[in-house]
């Protein structure tokens, strides 16, 4: 008994991601999660060690707009997220922008 058969690669990547989220279905928003903490804590991360601060709101907004334009990739795709998960990920895009332009940067008055 095989609880999963790799996915047939012929067809290109996308319908193999296809095949997988469709046997994974949390597979779409853990990769959108995955990519925004990646993005977020390594910016930082690397701003703080190069500066010895790190701007938290740019890399907020900066790996929230990576994810809504990937979103935007899953939807258009192959449809593989949902209007629900597209419209949650549309807000919380737009809710770090708000926060990056209500922020203010140690350096400036």
């Amino acid at each position: 008994m095989v609880l999963f058969s790799p996915p047939n690669l012929s067809g290109g990547i996308d319908s193999a991601l296809q095949t997988t989220a469709q046997a994974v279905p949390i597979l779409p928003i853990m990769i959108l999660v995955f990519v925004f903490i990646m993005i977020l804590i390594g910016g930082a991360s690397n701003q703080s060690r190069r500066r010895g601060q790190a701007d938290m709101p740019f890399w907020a907004v900066l790996s929230a707009t990576a994810t809504t334009f990937l979103a935007l990739i899953f939807t258009i795709g192959g449809g593989l997220i949902d209007s629900i998960t597209l419209s949650i990920v549309v807000g919380v895009n737009v809710l770090m922008g708000v926060w990056f332009f209500l922020s203010k940067v140690r350096g400036e008055p």
